[in-house]
């Protein structure tokens, strides 16, 4: 887990949306106006200053916070990143399942193939060929879930719910299902 990132375009993003400039959030974040500006312009965060600074923008009425926490949760967790590029400006969700079934056909393409490599993986060693193409079936699977994810938020977009809201609320169910340990 780093214990720095650069988190700069989401402070700024949070800036922006709540028309507030550099100086205020030094004020509420209790922080000098050059760190900001540091941080602001590249330079990495230590995980407790990203946190009092989006703990002090939560208190102080700011925007975008839910992006900031989701960055913060990628950049220093390893969390889910928040859908943050041009797919995620589509708004259409029948749009958004025509990209879905494209990255499913492009995956099931690779499905068989791989279905006997796992298979074989568990009586013999791999070539560097099919490791290759493993990893290429799990790029697939991986490009069917962001648009997947893109679709999600979209939908949650539309009901005012975050991510995260809708994860720990559904999260009884999942344990209940066994997907997760509760």
């Amino acid at each position: 887990m780093p214990k720095t990132a650069k988190i700069g375009r989401s402070l700024k993003l949070a800036l922006f949306l709540s028309s507030k400039r550099q100086k205020e959030l030094a004020i509420d974040a209790k922080t000098p106006n050059a760190t900001i500006s540091d941080h602001f312009n590249g330079a990495n965060v230590p995980i407790d200053k990203a946190i009092e600074y989006l703990e002090a923008m939560k208190e102080n009425g700011y925007q975008a916070t839910d992006e900031l926490t989701g960055d913060i949760s990628y950049q220093y967790l390893g969390f889910f990143k928040s859908m943050d590029g041009q797919l995620a400006d589509v708004k259409s969700t029948n749009d958004l399942e025509i990209f879905q079934e494209i990255e499913s056909d492009e995956r099931k393409e690779r499905k068989k193939v791989v279905q006997r490599i796992v298979a074989e993986s568990q009586v013999r060693m791999l070539t560097d060929v099919e490791k290759t193409e493993l990893r290429n079936y799990t790029d697939e699977f991986l490009d069917e879930i962001i648009v997947e994810m893109a679709i999600v938020f979209s939908i949650l977009k539309i009901l005012n719910i975050t991510i995260q809201e809708a994860i720990k609320e559904r999260m009884p169910h999942w344990i209940k299902k066994r997907y997760m340990r509760g």
